[in-house]
């Protein structure tokens, strides 16, 4: 047990990577070298960042923390494995993902692999809330990439649609990721509550975020090519907030299907880029910021409440 007065990013983050190669580490090469090859792909470690971060407004700071924090960034990795093979992604963060570097069965059984190796490394916990909110959480990722697969060039959904969706696909992870610190941390429910809120404020924020970069940033920072999203089948805010503003815009859309010409995407990704959307896409995010940042300031640990503004204005700022 540690005084969590005392924590340290950079030695936690640190211990967190060591766990998860422990983890990783398998006797069959092929998975083994798979896993490895994503854990050194460049990924920010946000969801450990997150976990940690929250940790600072329980009552004591355990080994506990730690393990949260590894199991949800394994259930991650897993998620984007499976992610890439539902798209039929070539790269992911500017370098051939597993399906492709290796084949669609080694990503599946990574995927399944790292997913198990989550619940191995959280089994060591004993905290009953904590082990019933992560598996509602795996649930709900799961039914997240299934909406994603099921929306894919639909053209008549809602907003409402698009953010069911990304609460899945982003915001729940960085939500269990404050949630389940606290609750490793031992933090009153009332806390607990505060924290999964600003978890998924931020998540929310985040994704959105993504998608107006998916436009407005190049292939070299994406990592893939810009308009991928739409591409993909994706419709994201800028694109319904532009069909609803734009009927001419909506039948093309409309029209879309995955064998589409890339002319055709390439023109209504163009008009997406120099259209007002992006700006109110972000106005949307910002939302989410400033209820986020509300419920911060009613919290009583001025360094992870410091740690959890600064991230906010990262999100604000951020250009890749």
């Amino acid at each position: 047990m540690y005084d969590k007065t005392k924590i340290h990013l950079n030695k936690e983050v640190k211990e967190i990577e060591k766990q998860l190669n422990n983890y990783i580490n398998s006797d069959q090469n092929t998975i083994n070298e798979a896993c490895q090859y994503l854990l050194t792909s460049g990924g920010k470690r946000i969801r450990p960042l997150f976990t940690l971060i929250a940790s600072q407004f329980g009552e004591r700071y355990s080994k506990d923390v730690i393990t949260v924090a590894t199991t949800l960034e394994l259930i991650h990795m897993a998620s984007l494995v499976h992610d890439d093979v539902i798209d039929k992604s070539d790269k992911r963060r500017g370098k051939p993902t597993i399906a492709k570097k290796w084949d669609v069965q080694t990503a599946v059984i990574t995927g399944n692999y790292l997913l198990s190796q989550s619940l191995n490394a959280v089994s060591t916990i004993e905290h009953p809330d904590l082990h019933k909110q992560l598996a509602h959480g795996i649930i709900e990722v799961c039914r997240g990439e299934l909406f994603q697969f099921e929306d894919q060039f639909i053209s008549n959904q809602s907003i409402t649609n698009y953010l069911r969706r990304i609460k899945r696909k982003t915001a729940l992870l960085i939500s269990l990721s404050t949630e389940l610190g606290a609750y490793a941390a031992r933090a009153d429910n009332e806390t607990v509550k505060k924290l999964t809120k600003i978890g998924y404020y931020i998540g929310m924020s985040y994704q959105i975020v993504d998608d107006i970069l998916d436009f407005t940033s190049t292939e070299k920072k994406l990592g893939k090519p810009v308009g991928s999203d739409l591409k993909n089948g994706h419709l994201t805010l800028p694109v319904l907030l532009r069909m609803k503003n734009s009927s001419e815009f909506k039948e093309h859309i409309n029209k879309l299907h995955a064998d589409s010409p890339a002319e055709t995407f390439d023109l209504l990704v163009e008009e997406i880029i120099t259209s007002e959307e992006l700006q109110k896409s972000k106005e949307v995010s910002n939302n989410y910021l400033h209820k986020a940042e509300d419920l911060i300031d009613t919290l009583n640990n001025e360094s992870g409440k410091k740690m959890l503004l600064e991230i906010i204005m990262k999100i604000r700022d951020r250009n890749h």
